[in-house]
């Protein structure tokens, strides 16, 4: 389950395709050739809570 997601490209606005390789899946730009990593829902949670540990250790300093 992705929960990040391109309707278009933030640089130039154009179509994005989505794709997958070897590493994941991810967008990639017709016009432009701008690629973003898609994250998985795991992915995501886990990313999510090394930000807000790291916030935590920031704010006690």
């Amino acid at each position: 389950m992705q929960i990040s997601r391109l309707e278009q490209c933030p640089k130039c606005k154009g179509y994005v395709m989505l794709q997958r390789d070897s590493y994941g899946w991810y967008v990639e730009c017709l016009q432009c050739g701008y690629t973003h990593d898609l994250l998985t829902f795991a992915e995501a949670e886990q990313r999510r809570a090394e930000e807000e540990e790291l916030e935590e250790l920031r704010s006690l300093q």
